[in-house]
């Protein structure tokens, strides 16, 4: 809508108005999910920029206006805020999308309806000016969503909030074994370890009598007593796995493939325990489909860090079968269950999400091959109709058509223990309807048929109530048996058909529907191969009759063994050389999805050719280089996509340089081997992945191979480091290493970093390091800037709250990438220094701004939001002045400042009144906390008060509205009688009146009706 009436006489106050462009917007399920949400929005700014998906809706320039509780988009054009293009209240707002390929797009998630779970939400996209504008429009409407929230006294808990979250655990692998039942034994846990171990020994004892190395994993070991197969994991390999519990299902995900090796269903899994002897140790019995037989029950075991993490593991699995069966259940408020057809796209989009494009595809052609040939041929065409230039393109279409069919499929879906009722019912023709089942029989036929078609309908409608929807059912059953005389109908034969019978068996006899290609169905072809057979490029499709074939000698057959072998080498080649190329491709889409930022200055030719010469030297990793040469190239510029290469380079000529003592060096163990280590910080890790930019787009799948890579690393170098362990800010300068070099080298150089340069100090568990920070940085203000510095305490502005994440994060977590990218250039040359510098420029180019915030929190604001936001002049223009700067000398005697300062403290000791000045504080912090527990009780009270007072008005209100309405229906009943009398009146001859007593009903004082008689 265009305009809205004004609820007050006066407009309200715009607490904030952000310039942004108006892409569109569209309707979405609630069933929508978080790994859809982006192909979503490449749909609605497709169907903006060429209309090709929808309605054409053609961006406009807007006002977003923050009205609290209120957001309102406005026209450019107008000047009046109450003529707007939509209105809606910030709470409503259910999530943010900002991980799109074009950081200058966002858009949320509006509930349409809170109250009804079935109820369609709607996506509203816009697009910045400045992509680094995106993120304050974002916090400030959730600052307007908080204190809307905070102010509504019962806020709503939406079940949809938590429906995809997951718990993750970092687990062991131990292995797999058959079990005969699925209920598990106590014990059964303690005897699979047993087992592995015999296991273990007899595969030793096998190595040591053949005299090679092998592995005798392939070949299960029989033993007589349960479990009586055993395939334990191999020790050699890196055996440690994600854990991840979802909603319907349990992955296990290898952070070493980047894959899904294990995918189970909760409604395969009979049972779980936990190891008596082994509480470290912990499993499931599920059902496995075997390849040579039936299905048979595999018990997979795993071991966890610690016997509390078990228990936890244990507590998680059985609150998600309990929620499981709780969303099942006809009481769920949003129905879904595991053949729901939005869950299944659901699916489809977690497993693509991150992947390069040609996986992509891959992964969609494999979906659309489960689907029915009619919906493939109609996606199919609908693709190919708007001819997509691309492969991202055509997976875009793809997805949107797929997401608008499962959207169809999802209204009439029988979810699982939901069954429909079928009714036989007969109309004339003799036509027998069961359920959606039509039957054609004669007018004669006996009951015994029509119970064998009522059973044969049955199992059709049973076997899909019992979650088997997904596949393809029975829907009509053949009238061959029952018409008698009736002629046979000819037969269509699908795409795959016809190569079956052109390839699989010798065609003597041609096919009737292959004889007849115009009763063919076009429909019926395959989406990813548009074109048809034709028959007169098929060679067996003009084969003679048996009685005129040529016979073929012995040569002629070895003739055509020799081709097929020459061919079939051949198809090896091409198919090595196109998975070569394919790994190739994938490799440079990941590694241009890392480089995606812009440098801050350009780097010239010379640059280029100087960098070139210093990374293809002989010897540049033994032999020491120039330091001022050195410095000098790296103030000209640093080739974005060379950049991991000269951060390597750097670090070498650091170490030729520098020796550390061996007591201070880290310790040399192996990547690989610490990874196949299980580690007690996996909770802070896993928690902090989807923290470390969020944003990027290599970071931003949940457990894509950027999350996966990151965790690896966290993890090593918590093992390697056991007194720092792991500490928040360590991931973002990790993944700034991994966005420029392998997981490898990115630990090498995060291990250069902490203990070459020193910065693992900060991250020790006392911060002693931070804290001389802190305290080189304000005697720094104090002696460079005087009415920064004084301006901050003022306000009592202390360092850690604004620069503490800058020293912690190198800048990385709230600075743009291309700046943090070169910052990480100095530090690799001249350390923690560099830190200083880039915080004293920073503050001091934004000295005027800072000094205008009249107010802690529109200082702490500016520093941490405004002050981020770089243009990139700013940026080159910071780099120049870090450059120029040298603050050496001062840090040096700022930090032996500092010891001297605390050693003086310390010999000083405390004051003689201290003690009692403690007791006397002591006592008046139990006697304040005493009176704040008072405080809170009466302000209790008082709140429970006014929500009674509210509830009266409201009723008051309520009635007194109530009473308006009567009164007005008596005045309008009143106003209609007295119309009548006077109707009536005016019908009466004249005459007659003179005979007529007229009544006249008056009020006395005491307010009772007095009837007086009046004769004319």
């Amino acid at each position: 809508m265009e305009s809205r009436e004004e609820r007050e006489s006066s407009p309200p106050k715009a607490d904030r108005t952000f310039a942004l462009t108006y892409i569109g917007w569209s309707s979405l399920d609630r069933r929508t999910t978080l790994p859809m949400l982006p192909w979503l929005v490449a749909e609605i700014r497709r169907r903006s920029e060429r209309g090709d998906c929808g309605p054409v809706v053609q961006p406009r320039e807007v006002q977003l206006v923050l009205i609290p509780p209120f957001v309102r988009c406005v026209p450019s054009s107008s000047n009046n805020s109450s003529v707007f293009i939509f209105e809606h209240k910030a709470q409503l707002i259910s999530r943010f999308i900002h991980n799109s390929n074009d950081l200058s797009y966002f858009a949320y998630l509006l509930r349409g309806q809170p109250d009804n779970p079935e109820s369609e939400m709607s996506c509203h996209v816009f697009k910045a000016c400045d992509p680094n504008q995106v993120p304050e429009v974002i916090s400030r409407i959730r600052q307007v969503s908080k204190s809307a929230l905070k102010g509504d006294t019962k806020p709503k808990q939406e079940a949809d909030e938590a429906f995809y979250n997951s718990q993750k655990y970092e687990v062991l692998y131990r292995g797999k074994v058959t079990v005969l039942h699925k209920k598990a034994a106590s014990t059964l846990i303690d005897d699979c370890i047993d087992k592995f171990r015999q296991h273990e020994v007899e595969r030793k004892r096998l190595r040591l009598l053949n005299g090679q190395r092998g592995s005798t994993e392939g070949a299960p070991v029989e033993h007589s007593s349960a479990p009586n197969h055993v395939q334990p994991s191999d020790a050699d390999k890196n055996r440690t796995m994600l854990f991840q519990v979802g909603r319907f299902e349990v992955n296990l995900i290898s952070p070493d493939s980047k894959t899904v090796v294990l995918e189970k269903n909760f409604k395969d899994i009979s049972s779980c325990c936990q190891g008596i002897k082994q509480s470290d140790h912990f499993g499931f019995i599920c059902r496995d489909q075997s390849e040579s037989g039936p299905s048979q029950y595999v018990c997979f075991v795993f071991q966890c860090a610690s016997e509390s993490l078990v228990d936890e593991v244990m507590l998680t699995l059985k609150q998600a079968f309990t929620t499981a069966a709780t969303l099942q259940s006809n009481k769920t408020q949003v129905q879904l269950c595991e053949a729901c057809p939005m869950h299944d796209l659901h699916k489809l989009c977690e497993r693509i999400e991150g992947e390069p494009r040609r996986p992509t595809k891959l992964a969609i052609q494999k979906y659309l091959s489960q689907l029915t040939d009619n919906e493939q041929a109609e996606i199919f065409e609908r693709v190919q109709r708007l001819k997509p230039g691309s492969d991202q393109e055509e997976n875009e279409l793809v997805i949107l058509h797929l997401r608008q069919l499962c959207e169809t499929k999802q209204k009439s879906h029988l979810h699982i223990g939901e069954a429909p009722q079928v009714n036989i019912q007969f109309d004339s023709k003799g036509l027998c309807w069961h359920g959606n089942v039509g039957i054609q029989c004669q007018n004669k036929c006996d009951m015994k048929t029509l119970t064998r078609l009522s059973g044969v309908c049955d199992a059709a409608v049973l076997s899909r109530s019992n979650g088997e929807g997904r596949k393809r059912t029975l829907s009509g059953c053949s009238s061959d048996s029952l018409s008698g005389g009736l002629p046979p109908t000819p037969r269509r034969v699908s795409w795959r058909q016809k190569i079956f019978l052109r390839v699989a068996s010798p065609m003597n006899k041609t096919s009737a529907s292959m004889q007849h290609p115009d009763h063919s169905d076009g429909r019926e072809l395959l989406p990813l191969s548009p074109r048809a057979c034709n028959s007169s490029l098929d060679p067996l499709g003009r084969q003679l009759p048996p009685g005129e074939r040529p016979k073929r000698t012995g040569a002629d057959y070895r003739a055509l063994w020799k081709t097929a072998i020459h061919q079939q080498i051949l198809l090896l080649r091409m198919e090595k050389e196109n998975q070569r190329l394919e790994a190739s491709r994938d490799e440079l889409h990941i590694r241009k999805m890392k480089l995606s930022y812009q440098e801050v200055g350009q780097c010239s030719k010379d640059a280029l050719a100087l960098w070139e010469r210093k990374l293809t030297a002989p010897g540049r990793t033994t032999v020491p280089q120039d330091k001022e040469e050195m410095y000098h190239a790296l103030c000209q510029g640093v080739p974005k996509g060379r950049r991991g290469e000269v951060w390597l380079l750097l670090s070498h000529q650091h170490r030729l340089r520098h020796r550390l003592p061996q007591r201070q060096q880290a310790p040399d163990t192996p990547y690989q081997d610490l990874l196949k280590q299980l580690t007690a910080q996996q909770h802070s890790i896993l928690v902090d992945l989807g923290r470390t930019f969020p944003t990027h787009q290599y970071f931003s799948a949940q457990l894509g191979a950027g999350q996966l890579s990151l965790y690896n690393l966290l993890k090593a170098y918590s093992l390697l480091d056991t007194e720092v362990g792991y500490c928040q800010g360590i991931s973002f300068v990790a993944g700034v290493l991994l966005l420029h070099m392998s997981e490898e080298q990115a630990f090498d150089m995060l291990k250069f970093l902490m203990y070459d340069l020193g910065i693992r100090q900060q991250y020790r568990p006392d911060m002693v390091s931070l804290q001389i920070q802190m305290y080189q940085l304000s005697r720094l203000l104090h002696d460079y800037h005087r009415e920064l510095y004084n301006h901050f305490e003022e306000h009592d502005i202390c360092p850690s709250l604004y620069a503490a994440p800058w020293f912690l994060t190198l800048f990385a977590s709230q600075f743009p990438l291309s700046f943090v990218s070169r910052i990480f250039d100095f530090v690799f040359v001249q350390g923690t220094g560099v830190i200083f510098k880039v915080a004293l420029c920073l503050l001091s180019s934004h000295e005027g701004e800072i000094v205008e915030c009249d107010s802690f929190e529109s200082i702490v604001d500016y520093l941490k939001t405004t002050l981020p936001a770089l243009t990139h002049a700013q940026m080159e223009q910071t780099i120049a002045k870090v450059m120029e700067m040298d603050i050496s000398k001062q840090l040096h005697a700022y930090e032996v400042e500092y010891h001297v300062l605390q050693d003086e403290m310390l010999e000083a000791g405390p004051l003689p009144d201290d003690s009692d000045r403690l007791d006397k504080l002591e006592k008046t912090n139990v006697h304040l906390k005493k009176q704040n527990m008072d405080l809170l009780e009466k302000l209790q009270a008082a709140r429970q008060k006014i929500q009674t007072l509210e509830t009266s008005v409201e009723n008051f209100l309520s009635r007194e509205s109530k009473m308006k309405h009567m009164i007005r229906s008596l005045e309008q009943e009143r106003a209609a009688y007295q119309k009548t009398i006077e109707r009536m009146r005016s019908c009466l001859p004249p005459d007659a009146l003179t005979d007529v007593e007229m009544t006249q009903i008056k009020t006395g004082p005491n307010g009772k009706a007095k009837t007086t008689a009046k004769k004319p």
